[in-house]
């Protein structure tokens, strides 16, 4: 059906309800994440995290092979980062750390990664290293004590 200029009909797609509807459309974005410190009792938040994950449903939905090729990305950031004793990080550590949140919410498509990474908050903690060498040598520290709780954990 051709749109009819002079009786002001509808064009293509645009019947009543038809599939080019978009009244239902919102433009709702999602609010920024907001940095955050890691507290200094990072062994009891991630035993707290994986505990409330393992309660919610009886089991931890998500895999220990997911929760380590995260840990093996912030594995590598850390091994470049510990030896050294200046306060900032590399520059080549910041461009990771980017790239590992943009990893971190690409894997959060599945629903039990994005509650693993909401919960544990990790996106807001990465964000709250900043240039800080000590924030992301304590980071590197919580993920491993993610894993090791996990494991501990885990049926599987």
């Amino acid at each position: 059906m051709a749109y009819d200029y002079q009786r002001g009909g509808r064009g293509y797609g645009q019947q009543a309800g038809g599939y080019n509807n978009r009244a239902n459309v919102t433009n709702d974005q999602p609010e920024p994440v907001k940095p955050k410190k890691l507290p200094v009792n990072y062994v009891d938040e991630a035993e707290r995290v994986i505990g409330e994950l393992k309660a919610k449903s009886g089991r931890l939905e998500i895999t220990t092979s997911k929760i380590r090729a995260i840990h093996a990305l912030v594995a590598d950031i850390y091994n470049a980062e510990n030896p050294r004793s200046e306060a900032e990080l590399l520059e080549e550590s910041q461009l990771k750390l980017m790239r590992l949140r943009v990893r971190i919410i690409y894997d959060g498509r599945e629903k039990a990664v994005r509650e693993f990474v909401e919960k544990a908050q990790l996106l807001e903690y990465i964000k709250g290293i900043g240039k800080s060498r000590a924030e992301m040598i304590q980071f590197a520290h919580y993920m491993e004590a993610l894993v090791a709780y996990h494991c501990y954990y885990s049926d599987r």
